[in-house]
């Protein structure tokens, strides 16, 4: 699977599940904070979602790997 593949997976998880809207939801927007304000309880979901969806664990992984679309999708890929 490409990263391109990977991001459109992650955008549809974040639109479906954690309730983002797709408008504003770019490769580099940040995940947590003001702008999207996702939340620990989020980065769950994320983790068991990459781990079904991908079979890459996320567990324990740096907070600089869940910045964005973009850095979940190159641990992926780097990981996959």
């Amino acid at each position: 699977m490409n990263k391109d593949e990977v991001k459109a997976k992650l955008k549809g998880f974040f639109e479906s599940n954690l309730g983002v809207d797709g408008s504003i939801l770019k490769d580099d927007t940040p995940l947590f904070g003001e702008e999207i304000g996702l939340d620990s309880v989020d980065s769950l979901e994320i983790i068991s979602f990459v781990d079904d969806e991908f079979g890459v664990s996320m567990t324990g992984v740096a907070k600089e790997n869940f910045l964005s679309i973009e850095s979940i999708s190159s641990f992926i890929v780097a990981n996959a």
